[in-house]
């Protein structure tokens, strides 16, 4: 379940700028937040279009903006939406051009998001370098076990063996743990 909804949180992160734009766009053609909403839920797919319009859905149940809004930023773990959110609540208590804010925020989502796909790109080697790391010595253990089976006997059978693949597994781990903290960059 933590995947999809990671998943999901990075499908909404890559429609989020796009959605900012048309909502900026139908603003500036004179269509109010709401309905400016309404036209990027209607013309989005899931998940964007989704939260979108069951944010509408509450507006028009009689839920102030503020809170649909606070809480469409809760159902869904995007960074950049919170940026959204804080910003039209601040822009509906102290004024000022709505449609410059959402677009210039459009902009900054949209560079954000062309960064961490270059961060990604980058750090693709190292990740790939970790699982491999990672998965070598099974493999080769694996082999060793089909080529010559008596060979791993000592290894399972005594306690030094034991002990020796105790502390490989924990050196493993720590270095797994080094390898993502190296290439998990926070943008």
């Amino acid at each position: 379940l933590v995947y999809l909804k990671n998943k999901r949180a990075e499908k909404f992160q890559a429609q989020l700028h796009e959605g900012l734009d048309l909502i900026a766009r139908a603003l500036r053609a004179g269509h109010s937040f709401t309905s400016a909403m309404q036209v990027a839920g209607q013309e989005f797919d899931d998940p964007l279009g989704t939260e979108f319009e069951e944010t509408i859905d509450e507006i028009n149940f009689g839920v102030s903006v503020p809170v649909a809004l606070k809480n469409m930023m809760n159902r869904v773990a995007c960074r950049d939406l919170r940026f959204f959110v804080v910003a039209v609540i601040i822009q509906r208590e102290t004024g000022g051009n709505l449609a410059e804010l959402i677009e210039s925020l459009a902009h900054i989502v949209r560079e954000r998001f062309r960064f961490q796909g270059n961060v990604r790109t980058l750090t693709a080697e190292g990740r790939l370098s970790a699982i491999i790391l990672i998965l070598l010595p099974f493999v080769i253990m694996f082999f060793i076990f089909v080529l010559n089976p008596g060979y791993l006997h000592p290894l399972i059978k005594e306690q030094i063996g034991w002990i020796m693949l105790g502390t490989a597994g924990i050196s493993m781990v720590i270095g797994a743990i080094v390898m993502k903290n190296m290439v998990d960059i926070e943008v």
